[in-house]
């Protein structure tokens, strides 16, 4: 077993990225102008950056999807972090979704306040969700999905260092079509939860995030869609969120383009704009959190 996922990773270590970027611009050039100038139907899931929107897609119709996500800036030292994510989605029913994914992240830190050093691509976690979506947007006044995302985990997703975790992610997710085919606005309430025990000091570390975040994004051109977020976020020590440790503000832009039918490219940038670690004098909290958070995601249905 061992054998095997040093494979894994050194096979994703070497090419991850590249397939991403280049699957990303091989569809782009292969839609085509001709594409680009008919709009693709919208689907709000992909519109809105870091913050989601209630689609769930279309009834037994399969969607692979490959997201990076990046994370950049902690205190004391450099760090990044950039997670591939590979998921496959299958809506059930017009209300029901599963999905299940695999995310391999590298971790690049050098003496940040709390964090050993580290130079490392390795398997991180595998995921399931479960999307659960009673309002349609098209026919209610306002869509609404509940997301619950169970995961296990391989390495503390902050210092990297192997370890055995587990947890989940909780979603609210409410959005609304403002203005017809021009202008769509989206909420969620977050709630994540993890437990990691490293196995170099094999101590249980608990934690967890309360979030909330609020979207608008407005069609630039049949094929483009621009908007601009803003996240609110406490973080606890404890899975119940027990102490809080700290807090952040994050805001920035996103993008949307469906720019052939059944295939989208989208993302979203966040810089901290406020933070408070708790005991620290600081304006921004980046013992708890990062400077900067960058999303790209490419979506196509099979």
């Amino acid at each position: 077993m061992t054998s095997i996922l040093a494979l894994l990773t050194e096979f994703c270590s070497r090419s991850a990225a590249r397939h991403v970027a280049v699957a990303g611009l091989a569809v782009l050039a292969l839609a085509g102008p001709a594409a680009l100038s008919v709009r693709a139907e919208v689907d709000t899931e992909h519109m809105f950056g870091f913050t989601e929107g209630s689609d769930i897609g279309a009834p037994r119709q399969l969607e692979a999807e490959i997201e990076e996500i990046g994370h950049f800036g902690r205190e004391g030292g450099t760090y990044s972090t950039f997670a591939t994510n590979m998921n496959l989605k299958y809506p059930l029913t017009d209300h029901f979704r599963i999905a299940g994914g695999v995310t391999v992240t590298r971790f690049d830190s050098t003496g940040v306040t709390g964090v050993d050093n580290i130079n490392a691509f390795v398997l991180d976690r595998i995921t399931a969700e479960f999307r659960w979506r009673p309002l349609d947007r098209e026919t209610w006044p306002v869509g609404l999905t509940f997301v619950a995302a169970p995961f296990y985990g391989f390495v503390d997703d902050v210092s990297g260092q192997q370890a055995s975790a587990f947890g989940a992610t909780l979603i609210a997710i409410a959005d609304r079509e403002l203005i017809h085919d021009r202008l769509f606005g989206a909420l969620n309430l977050v709630w994540q939860f993890q437990r990691a025990q490293p196995y170099a000091t094999q101590t249980i570390e608990d934690a967890s995030l309360l979030g909330f975040s609020t979207s608008f994004t407005t069609r630039i051109a049949d094929w483009l869609y621009l908007g601009a977020e803003a996240r609110y976020l406490r973080a606890f020590d404890g899975m119940a969120l027990n102490t809080l440790a700290g807090q952040a503000v994050y805001v920035g832009p996103n993008f949307y383009l469906p720019f052939a039918k059944g295939m989208s490219l989208s993302g979203g940038w966040n810089i901290q704009a406020w933070g408070q670690s708790i005991g620290a004098a600081s304006n921004f909290d980046l013992t708890n959190f990062e400077s900067q958070l960058l999303k790209i995601r490419f979506a196509i249905d099979l």
